[in-house]
């Protein structure tokens, strides 16, 4: 199977390490055959350019990466199914289309509540006692598509945002 990984801060290579891990070919390859993420921004006094974290993780492994989704087109990337966690823009029909099996998108709320960009903080902020993590095959609409599996999590009195994404996306992981 050949993946490719829409993606882009810390908390979801938890995701990309157990598909990698458990989906390499017999000859140690990844089935990561490249990942599409946010690209570099200068950051800082010096303006230099900082890449996300699965842009670094990506480039340890010598997977090629993508910063425009529509490349993966242009450059003829072959891929069964897209995965994508956190991934920070819109994907346009024709890349959706481009994947024989669609692309799967990792959603840290259980859909369809708490849908668009800040789905974590919404539920904390709202007083909901529990969330979870829904995978969708994605449509051409935001958080939209047929559900392919939800797990639930109980929202602790301690979590902040960072806490409980960070455990919704390792539990997501597995």
């Amino acid at each position: 199977m050949k993946i490719v990984f829409f993606g882009t801060p810390d908390y979801v290579i938890p995701v990309l390490e157990a598909i990698h891990k458990t989906f390499k070919s017999r000859a140690g390859e990844s089935p990561i055959v490249a990942v599409v993420t946010q690209s570099p921004k200068p950051t800082g006094r010096k303006q230099m350019l900082e890449y996300s974290p699965v842009d670094t993780w990506a480039h340890k492994r010598k997977i090629p990466k993508y910063y425009d989704c529509a490349d993966l087109l242009r450059q003829g990337i072959s891929a069964d199914v897209g995965i994508l966690a956190s991934y920070g823009a819109i994907i346009p029909k024709a890349v959706i289309d481009y994947f024989p099996h669609g692309i799967l998108n990792i959603h840290p709320s259980l859909l369809p509540k708490f849908r668009w960009a800040s789905p974590v903080q919404a539920v904390i902020f709202s007083g909901e006692k529990e969330t979870g993590v829904t995978i969708i095959k994605i449509d051409e609409k935001l958080d939209h598509g047929p559900i392919i599996s939800q797990f639930k999590e109980d929202i602790l009195p301690e979590d902040t945002c960072g806490t409980l994404r960070k455990r919704l996306f390792e539990r997501a992981s597995e």
